[in-house]
Order: C-alpha cells, then structure tokens, then sequence
C-alpha cells in the first residue's frame, strides 16, 4: 500500500510537472540549454529543490489536511494574500489548460497529418474520462501514461544522444526572454513556477495523497524530474541544429528515424493530456469549492472553455508566460519553507 503510494505520488508530481513544454524539449531550452553546459547544472540544482520542497508541499498538505488549493494558500498567506494567489494561479491554470489541449490540435495536424480538431477532441475526451472519476481518476491515469511516457522519452533521448550524429549548422534563433539572464535564476524561476503548479493539484487531491509513502514520493519523482531533464538537455546540447523549433525533441528523434519521431510524438500527446487533466481537475475543485457550481457543470464549462480556443504558441508562451509566473512563484517557496520550519 505505501509502495502503491509512493509511486502514484511521484508519477503525479512527474505529469504536473512533464507537459508538452517540459517533453517537447521547449522548456528544457528555454530554461537552461541556452545557457550551454552551465544549463546542465541548472538541471542538477533545480532537481534537488523539486525533491525537497515537494516533501516540504506534502509534509505541509497532511499536517493541514488541505482539501484544496485555496485552504491551502490562505494557510501560507493568510486570508487576503491568499485569495489573490488563489486568482492568479487559477488564471494560470486555465491558460495552462487550453495552451495543452490547443497543442494536442497543433500536434495531430503538424506531425500525424491528422485534422486539428481531431487532436482537440481526442485531448479533451482524455481529459474528461479521468475527470469523471475525480481525485481516484487523476491518481490512476498517471500511475498509467507517467511512467510509460517518461520512459520512452528518456529511452529515445539517451539513445539519440549516444547513437545519432549531429547535423551542420546551429539552427534557428532561440527566442530568448529578457526575464531570464542567469543560469542559476533561470533554475530557480523553473522550479518556482511548476512547484505552484504541482502544488495546487496536489492539494486539489486531498485526501488522496494524504498517506504514508506520499511524502517520499514528492522526493523520487523530483529526481525523476531531474533525470529527465538532464537527459533532454544533453540530447539538445548534442543538436545544436534543432535549436528554434517549437517541439526540438522530436526532431532530436527524427535522428533515429521516421518511426522513433513518430512514436515520440505519439509520447508527447501523452504528456500534454496529462498537464491538461491535472490543470483542469484543480480548476474543477476550485470551482466546486465556492459552493456555487456541482462538479459536473464546472468539468462542462472547462471543456466548452477549452474547445472554443486556438493553439498557443509554445516558444513565446514558454518564454514570458512561464518566467512571469515563475517571479510570482518565488514568493511562494520561502514562504512554504517558513510555515513548515514553524509548524
């Protein structure tokens, strides 16, 4: 039971965290590749504070016994401070949620030849069948495409790294963000920005991860978070040519052939319907929350909300959305490491 835990709690912190930004290579690039090999420690450090402050989250979570991410912010903040928090990392989580499933559109039309409203529809219909079974099902659909989608990704990216050459050239210009300008800040703005993340579909969970083995399961899928990482890194350092492109991680798989780029693509849906659903189920317990809405007409109003939107372009939604965030975030850790020491 608390292996069983253990693991549907690090493979729900992976797919908070692993969305199509994170497996498509975009974030990795944005965040620390840019930075050359100082990136790679950026990688290392920014896996050691996802290992600690995310056993710090739960630790929290269960001595509170939050049951949503608005109790969990006023406990941080207070009742005023929190509120506000509460509506910017509900905004947050709202365009999260439409950039992944218009990105699901993007995917099947650019890589499978496939209608973009096929893409949406079938994102959409993922997210809805783990959202009928609320907290249980969010948990379950995790401990099921985490593992097999962190597993592919990790297997083609060593492989492209050790077997493929590298082209010529040094490909397109990276768009480069003017709020990130050091290796070390850049680390700590991407942990502070998917730690919020993580930390409101935890604490939409409840009860669920309110359970021995949870905590060190914050701590192993925070490396897992960090293994990933440095190996998209290192595969993007070794590619030097794939740089600009939206999604350089299929294209690092393209080294290995049509199929492995195929395959990795398919992988890739994987992990953005995965970002999709753990968004769109804490918005629906926010929602449900106030006491004005049933769960049922909050997952519709997402839905509906979701559909009626076009795709986000991921490098310039990488590049100002996630480090903005990631500022607004910086409030939150010392603040979660404080509450903790004191209680």
């Amino acid at each position: 039971m608390h292996k069983r835990t253990t693991f549907q709690v690090a493979a729900t912190y992976v797919g908070a965290v692993m969305g199509a930004g994170f497996a498509s290579g975009q974030e990795i690039q944005q965040f620390f590749v840019r930075f050359g090999r100082l990136g790679l420690v950026g990688i290392a450090v920014s896996a050691l504070l996802f290992s600690f402050l995310g056993w710090v989250m739960i630790d929290l979570q269960e001595r509170w016994r939050v049951a949503n991410y608005t109790v969990f912010f006023e406990g941080l903040f207070g009742r005023r401070l929190g509120r506000t928090l509460d509506w910017l990392v509900s905004a947050l989580l709202l365009v999260g949620m439409v950039a992944m499933i218009s990105a699901g559109g993007a995917l099947f039309y650019e890589f499978f030849g496939q209608p973009r409203w096929l893409g949406v529809v079938l994102t959409a219909g993922l997210m809805v069948l783990a959202l009928w079974f609320k907290g249980e099902g969010v948990l379950w659909i995790n401990s099921a495409l985490i593992p097999l989608k962190f597993l592919f990704c990790l297997g083609i990216g060593l492989a492209a790294a050790f077997l493929a050459h590298p082209g010529e050239g040094e490909g397109l210009p990276v768009y480069r963000s003017h709020l990130i300008n050091h290796w070390l800040l850049s680390s700590v703005l991407y942990v502070s920005f998917n730690l919020t993340l993580a930390m409101v579909v935890f604490a939409s969970l409840g009860k669920e991860v309110r359970q021995t083995g949870a905590r060190t399961g914050a701590a192993v899928g925070g490396m897992a978070l960090g293994a990933f990482a440095g190996v998209i890194g290192a595969a993007l350092l070794r590619f030097p040519e794939v740089n600009g492109l939206e999604i350089p991680m299929v294209a690092v798989a393209g080294k290995l052939g049509d199929w492995p780029a195929f395959f990795y693509a398919a992988v890739l849906w994987l992990a953005l319907a995965t970002a999709a659903i753990g968004n769109a189920f804490s918005l629906t317990s926010r929602m449900v929350a106030t006491g004005r809405i049933s769960y049922t007409a909050a997952m519709t109003l997402l839905v509906g909300v979701s559909l009626a939107f076009a795709g986000v372009k991921f490098s310039s939604f990488v590049g100002l959305v996630y480090p903005l965030f990631g500022y607004i975030g910086l409030v939150v850790l010392p603040t979660l490491i404080y509450r903790w020491r004191k209680s």
